[in-house]
């Protein structure tokens, strides 16, 4: 038989639509619970924990801190890991499986301790448990999104659908989070029913969608026989990767970007424009992110990715300035034509990271000969979440020294004007800043279409003369 001959009959089969949904519906937990964090959970821990808010936030640091070392090593590790059912896969089903009783633990309402510092070792010791569990998925869930096939096109295509799955949910948790809080804040619901939403509501669906991938897909490029000692350098190998460098910078900046919006939307909604409506703020992002994703999965079929990334985010840098200067006695529905032009200059943005993940993989295997993904993801959700974690810790700091006044029960407390304008000042300054860096970032990112194109061609050649290790 040829070689030629022999690579196509070792070929793994075509990923089926099923298949590629089912791997895409695992970004429902993806991008779902890192919003629900973001939205939801500095506020549950002043207004409903009774947390200073300057402790909340660090809380919230000090136990993203255990990520520096949890989510490069469960990378590395399942880079290195052999089994049966591929190098992932056993780590999502075991994450699922611990997902619903370390949320509950999460999300406890009642606080074991009563002093501040008591609240605040507790809110970071259940954060860390729950930071453990979710790297277990995560980072094995996003390098598998470059092992679920090896074909260009059908990969764009799932990373573009779980793209849209993670959005939507991101949107979609951050709008029901942000109604479930509205209901307990108005007497409308008890707290244990708000305990319930979260952690039964949200977490089973989570739980079910992780199962989904963990049980139903399977990676397509093959596990290599060996693997490379494990060295405390192999945490940040991946920087040496110049494309890896210039995504993740654009990853952070327009992740950290959502964060702030998703993080002060309910103080907003609140406090600085009164009368408007979280839900509908939020509402606006899922309908222009569910409008753009055909949009943008048509463009990747023929254009460069991080133009699509860019072009539109200096209507973001518009549309941020109108939303955080707005009066707070101007018309309501304005407000909303300004968060429909900010969720409109930052689709593309948010669509592309992951998308363009497989990319920097093909680059880094011509580079290293082997495809760590794990590493490489690994290292992106580490930056992520320090990164979330400080700009909630800043926002817990502003609110801090501005002479932010926490509710009891379910009163809605005239804040003074420094509470308001410090929350203004973070949105304004700090979407503008991260947005024109990301904007900057991608007009040198160096991984054109012509060039991936390219890669993937001497990717097979390489791999049907046996020159890398896939």
């Amino acid at each position: 038989m040829s070689n030629a001959a022999t690579v196509r009959s070792q070929r793994p089969s075509e990923i089926t639509v099923r298949e590629r949904l089912t791997f895409a519906a695992g970004d429902v937990f993806a991008g779902g619970a890192s919003s629900l964090i973001a939205v939801l959970y500095l506020i549950f821990l002043t207004d409903i924990i009774g947390l200073a808010p300057g402790l909340a936030g660090t809380a919230v640091l000090v136990a993203k801190l255990w990520d520096a070392v949890n989510d490069p090593l469960m990378g590395a590790i399942s880079d290195r890991v052999r089994t049966r059912w591929g190098r992932r896969r056993p780590f999502i089903l075991a994450g699922a499986v611990a997902l619903l009783p370390v949320m509950a633990l999460l999300w406890l309402p009642v606080a074991p301790f009563d002093s501040q510092i008591g609240k605040m070792l507790w809110a970071m010791a259940s954060y860390i448990v729950y930071n453990t569990v979710q790297t277990v998925m995560a980072v094995p869930y996003a390098s598998m999104s470059t092992e679920i096939t090896t074909d260009y096109d059908q990969r764009n295509k799932v990373n573009t659908t779980r793209l849209l799955f993670s959005t939507v949910s991101s949107a979609t948790v951050t709008l029901l989070a942000a109604r479930l809080f509205d209901l307990y804040r108005a007497d409308a619901i008890e707290l244990g029913e708000f305990y319930g939403g979260i952690v039964l509501g949200f977490g089973s669906v989570f739980t079910l969608c992780m199962l989904g991938v963990a049980l139903f897909c399977r990676e397509r490029t093959p596990q290599p026989a060996g693997h490379e000692p494990f060295r405390p350098r192999a945490f940040i190998a991946p920087l040496r990767t110049r494309p890896f460098r210039r995504l993740l910078g654009m990853y952070l900046c327009h992740s950290l970007a959502m964060d702030i919006v998703s993080a002060t939307v309910l103080y907003y909604a609140l406090y600085v424009v009164p009368g408007a409506n979280s839900q509908v703020f939020l509402g606006i992002f899922i309908a222009i992110n569910v409008i753009a994703f055909p949009i943008v999965t048509w463009l990747v079929g023929f254009t460069s990715k991080h133009k699509v990334y860019a072009t539109l985010i200096p209507l973001a840098l518009l549309g941020a300035a109108g939303v955080a200067l707005f009066p707070s006695d101007g018309p309501v529905p304005l407000v909303y034509v300004l968060a429909f032009v900010l969720a409109a200059g930052m689709a593309g943005a948010q669509l592309m990271s992951w998308v363009m993940f497989p990319d920097v993989l093909d680059a880094a295997e011509l580079e290293t000969g082997r495809r760590n993904a794990g590493s490489y993801s690994g290292l992106m959700t580490f930056s992520r979440g320090i990164a979330a974690a400080i700009v909630l810790q800043i926002l817990g700091l502003v609110l801090q020294v501005s002479g932010y006044v926490a509710p009891v029960g379910s009163e809605v407390p005239t804040q003074p004007a420094g509470a308001v304008w410090g929350l203004r000042l973070f949105m304004l300054v700090g979407i503008i800043a991260l947005l024109s860096a990301g904007w900057l970032i991608a007009r040198r990112y160096p991984l054109t279409r012509a060039v991936c194109l390219q890669q993937q061609a001497e990717l097979a050649r390489r791999r049907a003369d046996g020159l890398v290790a896939p």
